[in-house]
């Protein structure tokens, strides 16, 4: 019965941590994809990634950080303010709670800007 036990114990584990980096791979390639999305100016690629309520929060330094809804957001990639870059992206964490939820932290480095980030996912 203890075998057992333990057998029934690794293979629930086992089978916890294959879902874990199935999910936090998934996570690692939509991140990615946004960031090349971004860098192509392509706005119809950035509209299928981002929610109905997406928000930027960038603080640069400033007295008060940028915020910016999906509207405003993908307005500047329409316009050519932001994008046109190609960048190395490295997830260097992920974290997923609930099932649901995550954030991962990134950083982007390219000829336009090198940003630290941190992406929150649902």
């Amino acid at each position: 019965m203890k075998s057992l036990m333990i057998l029934f114990f690794v293979l629930i584990f086992g089978s916890t941590l294959a879902q874990n980096t199935a999910e936090k791979s998934a996570i690692e390639k939509t991140v990615k994809f946004f960031a090349k999305a971004g860098d192509a100016q392509n706005v119809d690629a950035l509209k299928n990634v981002t929610h109905d309520q997406y928000r930027l929060v960038w603080y640069g330094g400033t007295d008060a950080p940028f915020i910016a809804d999906r509207t405003a957001f993908l307005s500047q990639f329409e316009k050519k303010e932001w994008g046109g870059d190609k960048r190395k992206v490295d997830v260097h964490s992920i974290e997923i709670f609930d099932g649901v939820n995550a954030i991962a932290k990134v950083t982007s480095d390219g000829m336009k800007a090198q940003m630290r980030s941190m992406f929150s996912l649902i």
